[in-house]
């Protein structure tokens, strides 16, 4: 399905019936695919939304400039469109960043948020490598370094990483700049609001390399819970779905409150 959000087109799924509601959000580079573990499984506890951000998939994918903001404001766009009203929001890598963003800008919007893996507060150890990544995303060579930040992002044992590597090869080169460029400044400048403005339930499934830094995210959302997946690399609602989905059954039956 596809619906035009400013004259751009944003491709999606939509599943379900029941009193629940979900939105999927992957993450740089992913497409519908890196969700389609859970919307096959939550789909038959309620109504869930797979979306596929601008500039990914089989969405548009205009010159333009790529935020986590502007990538926000399309996902609500979509869920007020079919009537998804207060989902859980389940995002991985920067799409937990949007989550985050979503709740910060619209409170009443969530009923909670999940982020796997998401690359919020930053360690300062972060900074040189990705730096690293976005020199070679920018190059002659810009092929080779998905490759090599597929390959970083895996473990060995990932069994999903060369489909991960396809949807990556699959996203325009311009559009994958952009979206690295603007991850940082929003790391810098919102991660820490957005995180203290958020109200609802929040669950962080964090996989084999730290991404962010999980105290001083409890410190600014104290509702925060954590729990951390076995033998997974960044891809985890792809590597390792039958740790990833009751993991997140389990957070809603305990944190989150259900609609009626």
């Amino acid at each position: 399905m596809k619906l035009a959000h400013d004259g751009i087109q944003l491709s999606f799924d939509v599943a379900g019936t029941g009193p629940l509601q979900f939105l999927f959000v992957h993450g740089l580079g992913g497409d519908r695919t890196h969700f389609a573990p859970q919307m096959e499984y939550f789909a038959r506890q309620g109504r869930a939304l797979n979306a596929e951000l601008r500039g990914h998939g089989e969405s548009d994918k205009p010159q333009q400039a790529y935020s986590i903001e502007g990538f926000a404001d399309d996902l609500v766009f979509l869920c007020n469109r079919q009537q998804i009203t207060k989902p859980i929001i389940v995002g991985q890598s920067m799409g937990g960043n949007m989550a985050l963003e979503i709740a910060a800008r619209y409170p009443d919007f969530p009923a909670g948020l999940v982020l796997l893996d998401s690359g919020v507060l930053f360690p300062a150890s972060a900074g040189t490598v990705f730096a690293g990544y976005l020199e070679g995303l920018r190059g002659a060579n810009f092929a080779d370094e998905v490759r090599k930040i597929v390959a970083d992002s895996c473990l060995p044992t990932d069994r999903c990483r060369a489909h991960v590597e396809q949807t990556f090869l699959a996203t325009p080169q311009h559009v994958l700049v952009s979206t690295f460029t603007s991850l940082f400044p929003w790391d810098v400048h919102r991660a820490r609001e957005c995180a203290q403005a958020c109200r609802v339930p929040v669950l962080y499934i964090e996989a084999a390399h730290r991404l962010a830094d999980l105290d001083r995210f409890a410190e600014l959302c104290p509702q925060l819970v954590t729990a951390k997946a076995v033998g997974s690399g960044h891809f985890l609602s792809l590597e390792v779905p039958e740790q990833i989905n009751p993991m997140i059954d389990r957070f809603i039956s305990l944190y989150v409150r259900r609609p009626g």
